[in-house]
């Protein structure tokens, strides 16, 4: 169900605006599969926004949200999330009339706003102040009397899988935004620049150090993390008739984002292994082993740290740096490796460009200040994981360790029939780069005109494809696919067709 209410009227130089929404929403599944499920889902908010705008040059707006979402104990269930913005058009303003016929519209933005979110947890929480209790769950089941051996009288018992926290409430995020618009050129340049810095809290993460402490039977949840985010968004658009015959309309992106988390549910750790601590690194960060290269001969392992336990270890397998001097290699020696694993920077550039009745239109896009991780278990030759049997890949078959051919820095360590444990360690062997530039679409067509003998209004013959070109320092296989050689790949679509209207 919902409602709404609108406003708006001009008074003179004054311009004032508004409107409310309410709203109630009811979602049921018809065979959910449980009690917990099947029971209907809803939420219920009121949302509005008051604008008011004087002579053209200032430009004021206020939005609210007040929620409730079914997911929080009642103390906790509603959630009031305003923002605001001013906006100042310097463009309008009398001593800037000189300027115009090179800047024609110049406008400065500044917004502050709180967003709640409540789609945290898994899609089965449900309701986090409730407890989830199986009163007969066979893993946990007791035997009694004199055939305890035998189980005849083994009666099942009771686990718990979450417990009830009437404390959790919504994620929040405070976010303050910068922003200029600028039309210059006869209006045919558009330049939109924006940046920000967003605030998050009371991020739902398990407090497992707290569960392994106290000897809970559930991991704990809380409303404990909090992280922060910053970046500069640019948008820039071109548009020009340059003749009576052609016409161009180039537009490009640009969007730059680091994050860093700034509380984390984790031990206090001492100055020697500060590494560990994920206070201050970005959200998407890995940590892992810093590879060093393959070990030479037997001798080299013997005399090296050992490596997860695993004494198996023989020339050719990856050698790992000792980070914290310990003597043996573990998770302890696992350090930040590479750029986060989602893109810093993000970017694209598309023109639609026209000339007579031929008409062209691409687009690029890319990304940089990333990396990924090579998964070996998933491309290892001669090994079945997952059920099947991994194809033998041609990089693996040209460039691995073999005793006639020792190459320390050898893509692939000694082949095995087995999984070596080690050599499938996250680690800086595995890492790429993940930046590419791909011709994501291009698409040209011939325009023709009235047809009078086929009775044909127009038509249009024109070629269309998608994912043709990339760039990209990985070879192995598409970029994109992340650590998966074997995956599905991403397919080029190529398409010829001809456009008919009579």
């Amino acid at each position: 169900a919902q409602g709404q209410l609108n406003y708006n009227r001009s008074f003179n130089k004054h311009d004032v605006g508004g409107m409310v929404i309410s709203y109630l929403s009811s979602y049921e599944s018809g065979n959910a599969g449980s009690v917990t499920s099947s029971l209907p889902q809803r939420n219920v908010g009121l949302s509005g926004r008051f604008s008011y705008g004087f002579d053209k040059r200032y430009m004021a707006e206020f939005n609210f949200g007040y929620n409730a979402s079914e997911r929080f104990e009642k103390n906790n269930r509603w959630g009031f999330f305003p923002s605001g913005g001013l906006a100042y058009a310097v463009s309008n303003e009398k001593f800037f009339a000189p300027l115009l016929k090179v800047v024609n519209e110049l406008k400065f933005r500044a917004t502050y706003g709180i967003v709640g979110n409540d789609q945290i947890g898994s899609i089965g929480d449900r309701f986090f102040y409730m407890s989830q209790v199986n009163m007969s769950d066979a893993a946990y089941s007791a035997s009694f009397g004199r055939n305890e051996g035998t189980g005849v009288y083994s009666r099942p018992g009771i686990s718990v899988s979450r417990y009830a926290n009437s404390k959790i409430s919504w994620e929040i995020s405070k976010q303050i935004n910068l922003g200029m618009d600028v039309k210059m050129l006869d209006n045919s340049l558009d330049i939109v620049v924006d940046a920000f810095r967003q605030y998050r809290s009371n991020i739902l993460m398990p407090r497992t150090y707290v569960e392994s402490a106290v000897g809970f039977m559930a991991t704990l949840i809380s409303n404990y993390g909090k992280a922060e985010s910053k970046g500069v968004d640019v948008a820039i658009g071109y548009s020009k008739q340059l003749n009576k015959n052609l016409s161009i309309n180039p537009r490009g992106t640009f969007t730059y984002a680091a994050s860093k988390l700034t509380v984390v549910d984790e031990l206090m750790y001492s100055n020697d292994i500060s590494y560990l601590s994920k206070v201050g690194q970005p959200i998407s960060q890995v940590w892992g082993l810093i590879a060093e290269r393959l070990f030479i001969d037997k001798n080299e392992v013997a005399n090296s740290p050992l490596q997860y336990g695993d004494a198996g270890l023989l020339a050719g397998d990856i050698k790992y740096r000792d980070v914290n001097g310990d003597g043996v290699i573990n998770d302890d020696d696992k350090v930040p490796i590479g750029l986060p694993t989602v893109p810093e920077i993000m970017f694209g550039l598309g023109s639609t460009i026209r000339y007579k009745k031929i008409d062209l239109n691409f687009f690029f896009q890319g990304s940089a200040r990333s990396s990924f991780f090579i998964n070996p278990q998933n491309i290892q030759p001669f090994y079945r994981n997952g059920g099947n049997e991994n194809g033998l890949m041609r990089v693996i078959a040209e460039d691995h360790w073999s005793e006639d051919n020792p190459n320390l820095y050898a893509f692939w360590p000694r082949l095995s029939t087995w999984n070596v444990g080690p050599n499938n360690q996250t680690s800086t062997w595995w890492m790429r780069k993940g930046d590419f530039v791909r011709l994501k679409s291009v698409d040209a067509g011939y325009s023709f005109d009235k047809l009078n003998k086929l009775k044909i209004n127009s038509a249009r013959l024109y070629f269309s494809a998608t994912n043709l070109l990339l760039w990209s320092n990985f070879k192995m296989w598409d970029v994109e696919m992340g650590g998966n050689g074997l995956g599905y790949p991403i397919q080029s679509v190529y398409s010829l067709g001809l456009q008919v209207n009579f």
